[in-house]
């Protein structure tokens, strides 16, 4: 019972030591780079032209379970039409997974609830997990593929 209690309290504290990690200097950049794509679709955001600046020239969007596969220019329309319907994210939470830098390539999981707000007030929110691979570039972290796996929270 004492070893069962032993390996169940270092669970924890690797577990709760583990939830706290702080990010390096390179992770960070790349949080910058999330926080900044955010950024673009919130009220008062820069819209689709700023968040297609930040993706990279390659970039490739899936949903699990589509057969769709979003191109850059293709991604940025969509976006631009829904922007000018009068849609932004007006609230976001965020929980981070893992962030891992290696060379010129970043690897990010994350846990993201979107509440989008309309021109009619009407409001819907969304749930999903996301895998992210990010670059490097001259210019800095672009956002190069995302998978997206959708669900309801529960």
């Amino acid at each position: 019972m004492t070893k069962v209690l032993s390996i169940g309290i270092l669970t924890l504290l690797w577990t709760s030591l583990h939830a706290e990690a702080t990010w390096n200097a390179e992770q960070l950049q790349v949080l910058e780079s999330i926080n900044a794509l955010s950024a673009t679709t919130a009220p008062n955001g820069a819209g689709p032209d700023a968040y297609g600046d930040i993706l990279d020239d390659e970039f490739s969007r899936w949903t699990i379970g589509s057969q769709v596969i979003n191109r850059k220019q293709a991604w940025v329309d969509g976006l631009r039409e829904w922007f000018d319907d009068g849609w932004r994210v007006s609230d976001r939470k965020t929980q981070y997974l893992e962030i891992l830098v290696l060379g010129d390539s970043a690897y990010t999981r994350r846990i993201v609830e979107e509440t989008y707000s309309g021109p009619g007030n009407e409001q819907s929110v969304s749930s999903a997990a996301l895998a992210e691979v990010w670059v490097h570039r001259n210019e800095g972290w672009r956002l190069l593929l995302v998978t997206v796996h959708p669900f309801d929270g529960d």
